[in-house]
């Protein structure tokens, strides 16, 4: 008896939950953009693979070339990183966890909010997620479709406020439980452990939430249709001032960017002389040496080839443009001093071999003091880093 009642009571519910899958189905005939989505973020991983990225992950500068979110070059003008991060992601494992998210949670909203909605729920989440990232942590690297993910939870959330006699109650409870408890955990755990980026996560939910209350109808054909180009304008009007808002008020740090990879390709073609000209004067050294006491060859060098050479070097590190307070400004100053440090040190050189004073010969002791102790500044401080 006791059973008899329990599949009585059951009964109800079932019936419900069978004719909602139908009342769905009805709704939206076909679920194709989550699939398509899930298929285009394995192909991108795929290709990523095929180009030699490790399948536990890579490098910053591999996610770079596929259009990964990075502030300076987002907002020096390549908005599309905002969209484009979304489909990159760090390893197999990263890739595997979002797009488990994505279709058990996806299938049903694509069919709640219908195609073309919830494409634009996923994206708009997307590039929401992608900007809150960008301003929170504006020189990491970041990738993945949490951000979309999140949003398209945070649009099934806003459904079922919205939308409360639509769904079953007992299918209604269930979505709104497993539905906070993944998006609470994950955001919980996003605080608590390191790597994982909880500003893509906010924004993204935030974003899937608002856009889930604009885009939130009942499944009947006749009640979605109406208000149904209000709610598109609303969409296009929050999109269209939202984020070129966003772009217009994010930080620019574009040039301490570009100034960094100058410094650095600077940095490089002075090393490159360096080792050149430091060839070129043990040359000059073993000449002299062997030549026992002739120094006027080794000097008409140092005065017609070495010196001017350095002096070019000099020249070519110095006219780096570096804002005063850029972050590697100190390990440039350091670097154009010991570079002027060595020119000095090879003039002072010449000197002595051309008067053979004592005083030629303390100037240019006092110089390589003085190269010593740039060049052992700079490399503690590239010990430090």
């Amino acid at each position: 008896m006791h059973n008899t009642e329990m599949n009585t009571d059951a009964a109800p519910d079932h019936l419900a939950e069978i004719e909602f899958a139908q009342r769905l189905h009805n709704a939206t005939p076909r679920v194709y953009i989550t699939p398509a989505l899930v298929a285009l973020n394995v192909l991108v991983f795929g290709i990523m693979i095929a180009t030699g990225i490790a399948i536990l992950g890579g490098r910053p500068d591999d996610y770079l070339k596929f259009g990964a979110n990075f502030g300076p070059l987002t907002s020096g003008g390549e908005w599309w990183r905002l969209a484009t991060c979304t489909f990159v992601h760090a390893g197999i494992l990263h890739l595997l966890f979002n797009m488990w998210a994505l279709w058990d949670c996806g299938r049903l909203s694509e069919r709640l909010f219908g195609n073309a909605w919830f494409a634009a729920i996923y994206l708009f989440a997307g590039v929401c997620g992608s900007f809150a990232s960008m301003l929170w942590h504006n020189e990491t690297v970041s990738v993945g479709a949490s951000g979309a993910v999140f949003g398209v939870f945070g649009a099934l959330l806003a459904y079922t406020l919205r939308q409360r006699g639509s769904i079953p109650p007992a299918m209604m409870n269930r979505l709104r439980i497993s539905t906070s408890i993944f998006v609470t955990y994950s955001l919980f755990y996003g605080f608590a452990a390191s790597g994982i980026d909880n500003a893509a996560h906010l924004g993204g939910l935030a974003a899937g939430f608002l856009m889930g209350c604009i885009g939130a109808r009942p499944l009947e054909a006749q009640a979605r249709a109406a208000g149904h180009t209000r709610r598109i304008a609303l969409a296009v009007l929050i999109a269209a001032v939202a984020l070129p808002s966003a772009a217009h008020f994010a930080p620019d740090t574009s040039r301490v960017y570009r100034e960094a990879l100058a410094l650095q390709k600077a940095i490089d073609a002075f090393v490159a002389d360096e080792r050149k000209l430091s060839t070129a004067f043990e040359s000059m050294a073993k000449r002299a040496r062997d030549s026992k006491g002739d120094d006027k060859s080794v000097l008409t060098d140092l005065r017609q080839n070495l010196l001017p050479a350095w002096d070019e070097a000099v020249t070519r590190l110095s006219a780096v443009e570096l804002d005063a307070h850029a972050p590697l400004r100190r390990d440039y100053d350091i670097l154009l001093r010991y570079a002027q440090a060595r020119r000095d040190m090879t003039a002072a050189l010449a000197d002595f071999l051309d008067a053979g004073t004592p005083a030629s010969r303390q100037n240019f002791l006092d110089k390589r003091a003085a190269t010593e102790t740039a060049l052992q500044e700079y490399r503690e401080r590239q010990a430090k880093k």
